[in-house]
């Protein structure tokens, strides 16, 4: 028996090294199909590669579910390697996708920036920060009023430039950071704004400037240099620019099949009802096992497993030369809890169903603890790819 479980690592381990591999589809430009129209792989890491133009110096990929937002996806990026000039990438897909499931995938393809257009999409933040500001300032008698919040104007001020540099990235992949606190700074100023002092806080007015007026503008203004700056920082001169799309819908995962975990191994029961001390019998045993969850989305939990079974031999006897038999093919049966070490050795501990054979005659059924390790291997069902 013993040699049997050996084997039955070796082969499972064996099985591992292969499935160690990661797989490797294509993404044709020219003919626009992906795996060539086949479904992704799903519930395993694999790579995405295909080719692209010399000047290209980074993919980004945005994948997530269709039937959901772009927060529940992932973004993966690949960016040349620094000094050299490729006509292919490769981005690995961490994060498996789940199986017979359609998934939104979107290929953007980026270059070095132009001057020109790195100007022009800064005159264009620029431009609609002075019209949002404009649209949520008033000037009250004694001060400068927003009509939102300082955190809520902060956020939309955020979006504004998130979404006039949408097809702008840094070459790191970097977000818009959010303004600093220098802003936040200067918008709790506000609050200590005079305008009734006006006059006293502005040098040069004619007699028929408004000092409340002149003041609060040169407030806003004053904000606004403020906001220019950090988006200019934001907008460097290394900016990749977005020249193509390659965007799939609803394209489908492969559909997996099931598998159910068998388990070879070794236990041991405790005796102790009748007996004058504690005992172990201990015998080969054969079961199976069921996954609390998802190996690949919830290791842990797929590692542990409610497991059953029932012992192999037919020869258990206690210290008293007691046959120990059970419920069901006069053999124990066991049910428990099991833990999957190492993807193939599974510990498992629980209770025995067991019949004790007395002298006399009589029959005793009992549930008592077991503990058992055992090789675990897949039994696939259906046909199709199997899980990892």
């Amino acid at each position: 028996m013993k040699k049997m479980i050996l084997s039955v690592l070796v082969i499972v381990f064996v099985a591992l090294e292969l499935h160690a591999q990661v797989t490797t589809i294509n993404l044709d430009l020219v003919t626009g199909k992906i795996n060539g129209g086949m479904p992704l792989p799903a519930e395993k890491e694999f790579y995405i590669q295909g080719a692209i133009p010399e000047e290209i110096e980074m993919v980004k990929l945005l994948i997530y579910p269709s039937n959901k937002t772009e927060k529940s996806g992932y973004t993966y990026f690949w960016k040349t390697p620094f000094g050299y000039k490729d006509l292919s990438y490769q981005v690995l897909m961490a994060d498996p996708l789940r199986s017979n499931t359609n998934y939104h995938l979107e290929f953007g393809y980026y270059q070095k920036a132009g001057a020109d257009q790195i100007i022009e999409v800064r005159e264009l933040i620029h431009q609609n920060i002075k019209t949002y500001l404009s649209t949520v300032t008033t000037i009250k008698r004694r001060r400068i009023k927003f009509s939102e919040s300082d955190e809520v104007l902060i956020n939309n001020l955020s979006k504004i430039v998130n979404q006039g540099a949408y097809y702008f990235e840094l070459p790191n992949g970097d977000k818009f950071p959010g303004f600093s606190d220098i802003t936040r700074a200067k918008l709790a100023q506000r609050g200590n704004l005079k305008l009734g002092k006006a006059k006293l806080n502005v040098t040069g007015l004619d007699e028929t400037d408004n000092a409340r007026a002149v003041y609060a503008e040169q407030y806003i203004s004053e904000l606004e240099k403020i906001l220019f700056s950090e988006v200019e920082q934001f907008l460097s001169p290394n900016m990749l620019v977005r020249v193509d799309e390659t965007i799939f819908e609803k394209y489908s995962t492969e559909k997996t099949s099931n598998s159910l975990p068998i388990n070879i191994g070794y236990g041991a029961i405790s005796l102790s009802k009748r007996l004058p001390d504690q005992e172990f019998v201990t015998s080969p045993y054969a079961g199976l096992s069921f996954p609390l969850g998802n190996r690949t989305f919830a290791r842990l939990m797929n590692n542990m497993s409610v497991s059953t079974g029932f012992f192999l031999s037919n020869k258990i006897e206690n210290q008293l030369n007691e046959k120990i038999s059970g419920p069901v093919l006069d053999r124990p049966i066991y049910v428990g809890l099991g833990y999957n070490f190492f993807r193939v050795i599974r510990l498992n501990a629980g209770g025995t169903f067991i019949t004790t054979e007395q002298a006399g005659g009589s029959n005793v059924n009992s549930f008592q603890p077991f503990v058992g390790i055992s090789a675990e291997f897949n039994l696939w069902l259906g046909i199709g790819s199997k899980k990892r």
